[in-house]
């Protein structure tokens, strides 16, 4: 009996080590200690625990990465009732780092959480010992250099993978119910990732997404580089050469004017996806705080890893006559159906005035009578009874 419990065991570990190898092979991260669960130290204990946790070989030594982990366990002071927990994976953005309110906030919601800094610091934004370094502290996004092992993107996805395998490995977590955010560019990382790591049951970009060279205000730094390093840049770490490979589901929310990526590269790196929702907001800022704070990601991710009541998904638009219809898969009552609209010409999209206009909700279907003379691009959304937003895909008027 002892043979047969010890030959089960060893044949689970094998089935879950091909697992994250199957996921991650041939990729540009399929190197020496990505499959493994990282070594880590706590250097701080409260309501969130601060950890350093090893990341891959950085200039010939191995990384420090710093993140706290939040469960509601943490919380409350007692770990012992922390049993079976979904988990989430956190990803700041541009000048962000390892935020403990963040991962608080999912914790307060029954989770685990962990989020880490990709930028080399630790609390108060202190560069750590053996963390990557940030010439004057500013984040090279874009640098190509001979070793690949130094630039910060392949570092940053090795940080989040080698995070998603550290709290898979905790005795609390539920390892079929895991999901990943990330805000800005964690939503250019969470993109390129949900082509990656297929081990998530969902993923939620906020703002960020791929095509960056093509509409983005990342546009002007890539343009920087020189040609060769500009196309590395590109082959080696734009959403879109990986996104299309996502096998969970997908939420991209993003603001109808955002400051640095334009619905144009946007709904092309959405396009690539076919199980998704879409959820975009006039006028949403730019922020983390602004990021994180929308329930619809929540609404979301919990729909998939605790089975509670989807959004609403508006599946198909098209043009009927001289307005609008879209279909929708109503999972909750709809209050309020909108044509959202634009007849701005400026070529800059971030910078074209969005509209209103009431439509309506018929046979699980949303339509509007007119499209208003002049419209250069338009999308359809829904409101739910919770206050939460689901948007049809963005059209543009040719």
């Amino acid at each position: 009996m002892k043979y047969i419990i010890k030959t089960i065991l060893i044949l689970i570990l094998l089935v879950s080590a091909y697992q994250t190898k199957a996921q991650i092979k041939g990729t540009l991260w399929d190197v020496k200690g990505i499959y493994d669960v990282p070594s880590y130290k706590t250097v701080s204990t409260d309501s969130a625990i601060g950890i350093i946790y090893e990341g891959l070989l950085y200039k010939n030594k191995t990384q420090n990465v710093f993140a706290y982990y939040a469960t509601p366990g943490t919380l409350s002071g007692d770990r012992s009732k922390d049993k079976n927990l979904p988990a989430v994976v956190l990803v700041h953005g541009g000048g962000g780092a390892a935020f403990r309110e963040w991962a608080i906030m999912w914790a307060k919601k029954g989770y685990a959480a962990i989020a880490m800094d990709t930028r080399g610091n630790g609390p108060g934004k202190k560069h750590i010992d053996g963390g990557f370094d940030e010439p004057n502290a500013l984040t090279p996004y874009f640098t190509i250099t001979p070793q690949v092992s130094e630039q910060w993107m392949f570092q940053a996805v090795a940080d989040v993978i080698l995070a998603h395998n550290l709290i898979r490995s905790f005795p609390e977590v539920d390892v079929n119910r895991t999901a990943l955010t990330g805000i800005s560019w964690g939503g250019i990382i969470t993109c390129l990732l949900s082509g990656v790591d297929d081990r998530y049951k969902a993923a939620v970009p906020v703002y960020g997404c791929g095509y960056l060279l093509q509409n983005s205000s990342m546009r002007k730094e890539l343009l920087k580089l020189n040609d060769q390093d500009r196309q590395t840049w590109v082959n080696q770490y734009d959403p879109s050469n990986y996104i299309g490979k996502a096998k969970m589901p997908i939420l991209f929310l993003n603001g109808a004017n955002d400051p640095h990526f334009y619905l144009g590269s946007y709904s092309k790196t959405y396009s690539l996806v076919k199980d998704k929702n879409i959820c975009i907001k006039i006028g949403l800022k730019h922020s983390h705080h602004a990021g994180w704070d929308n329930g619809e990601i929540f609404a979301f991710i919990n729909s998939y890893l605790n089975k509670t009541t989807p959004l609403n998904k508006i599946e198909k638009s098209e043009r009927a006559g001289r307005g609008v219809s879209a279909k929708i898969e109503i999972h909750a009552p709809v209050v309020k159906a909108c044509l959202n609209f634009t007849c701005d010409t400026t070529s800059v999209l971030m910078n074209r005035k969005w509209e209103s206009a009431e439509a309506v909700l018929n046979n699980n279907r949303v339509t509007a009578a007119v499209l208003p003379l002049g419209t250069t691009m338009w999308y359809v959304s829904v409101t739910d009874n919770r206050g939460l937003q689901s948007s049809g895909e963005v059209m543009f008027v040719k």
